[in-house]
């Protein structure tokens, strides 16, 4: 969770595999979702290997990421739609 934090407090890309993609994302919101479940809210940039759509908000599950990186490449600007009171969230623990 600490790198997650240092990626969103720099504005920092990040990628890690999840459910056998890997996905390049913007991180956003960090937090605790309804289900008790630490969570990224993130603007998904890129998928390797899957068909699924990019460009997108997407939340993912802690405790299925892997191999998470922190990239060079930062971003400067919050995505349309984004909400940083997000109410599918219980628990906030970090934003841009």
């Amino acid at each position: 969770m600490e790198e997650l934090s240092k990626a969103i407090g720099a504005r920092l890309l990040i990628q890690f595999s999840y459910s056998g993609e890997t996905f390049v994302v913007e991180p956003h919101l960090l937090g605790k979702n309804k289900n008790n479940q630490d969570c990224l809210c993130a603007w998904q940039i890129e998928t390797a290997g899957a068909e699924s759509a990019t460009n997108q908000w997407k939340c993912f599950l802690l405790n299925d990421m892997q191999n998470l990186v922190l990239l060079e490449q930062r971003f400067c600007k919050k995505r349309p739609g984004y909400d940083p009171y997000d109410n599918s969230m219980t628990r906030i623990y970090y934003r841009i």
